[in-house]
């Protein structure tokens, strides 16, 4: 009796030690030095603005549009073990923030969704109704779009790609791929009803957006990778100055992986410049108590971030392109 209880006592001590040491590596960040925030400004008024994962706030001074939106960015252990629903206050407040930096007024002219996990989908239909935009993005997203009762005519699909104008600015859908993790695949038939299980809100289609702008001539400026997935060729045919290359994931990529990645995203379109998003763990808020906060790393667990820096750091100074890794509240003028 007495040995199968000191076995039992082993085991519940050794599974406490091992969520323990899971809880710790879960919550263990890499250090990264960021560079100098990026000065300069444009006179045509042109500008993004990073919001963490693939959230980009645009704005040409007429009219503004987002990447995704996700702003909610609930705790892991909400995402783990409960069901998720918008954070209204924490979008609303972010929101408010984004506007002010911007100097814009609290109007949306769309949201275009990269895919339809939650860490890109879940705010959009909120975003839209709060402040009049219309979601873009595949069949998949609308359904989300259509679980929280955002009407029609405020929802649009372009499921195999297309061009969508917000003002001035045209913003052109490439179907492109996931990066190739776990968490790939899949599509939503129905709508998503919030509260949600994380692992409800399928990928669906996956998107780049290529986006041009009289301002800046004829032609595409800027190139958007939100996940760190590739399909070869889907950038044949037009050229970029400027590249946002999503990460999440990358780190734990083959080396082969990520410099295939490289040339497609970023040698294929000649980009000049790259700026590196979606390196972040989403799972951390972008503002306490109304203060903006700075970005972590993913944990080492699940990303490799230092590691697929450092790879693209090399390729960078072997091609000669100039890379950045944008922070949070971070401005980018063109």
């Amino acid at each position: 009796m007495r040995t199968v209880r000191f076995i039992l006592y082993a085991l519940c001590a050794s599974a406490l030690v091992g969520i323990g040491a899971l809880v710790f590596m879960l919550k263990s960040h890499p250090t990264v030095e960021f560079p100098q925030p990026l000065q300069q400004k444009s006179a045509n008024g042109l500008r993004t603005l990073f919001l963490g994962t693939s959230s980009m706030a645009w704005t040409d001074g007429q009219t503004t549009w987002l990447v995704d939106g996700f702003f909610s960015r609930q705790p892991l252990s909400k995402v783990a073990l409960t069901r998720l629903n918008v954070d209204n206050s924490q979008v609303r407040a972010v929101a408010a923030a984004m506007f002010k930096r911007l100097n814009m007024p609290s109007v949306l002219g769309g949201i275009v969704v990269a895919h339809s996990h939650y860490d890109h989908s879940m705010d959009a239909p909120f975003l839209a109704k709060e402040y009049g935009a219309k979601v873009v993005g595949s069949e998949s997203t609308s359904q989300i779009a259509k679980g929280q009762d955002l009407p029609s005519t405020q929802i649009e699909v372009l499921q195999g790609g297309g061009q969508v104008k917000f003002g001035e600015f045209e913003v052109r859908l490439i179907q492109s791929a996931h990066a190739p993790t776990g968490f790939t695949g899949g599509f939503n038939t129905k709508p998503v009803f919030l509260p949600a299980h994380a692992l409800q809100f399928k990928e669906g289609i996956s998107y780049s957006f290529v986006v041009s702008h009289p301002g800046l001539g004829p032609g595409p400026f800027a190139l958007i990778q939100p996940s760190a997935g590739f399909v070869e060729g889907q950038n044949k045919g037009f050229s970029v100055k400027h590249v946002f290359l999503g990460m999440g994931g990358l780190g734990k990529l083959s080396y082969a992986y990520i410099e295939n990645y490289w040339r497609e995203m970023v040698l294929v379109p000649g980009a000049t410049h790259v700026y590196l998003i979606h390196w972040d763990d989403f799972t951390q808020p972008l503002m306490k108590q109304g203060e903006p906060l700075a970005l972590k790393p993913m944990p080492k667990l699940l990303d490799d971030f230092p590691r697929s820096l450092e790879l693209l750091k090399m390729f960078s100074e072997r091609d000669g392109v100039s890379l950045h890794v944008l922070n949070s509240w971070e401005m980018v003028y063109f």
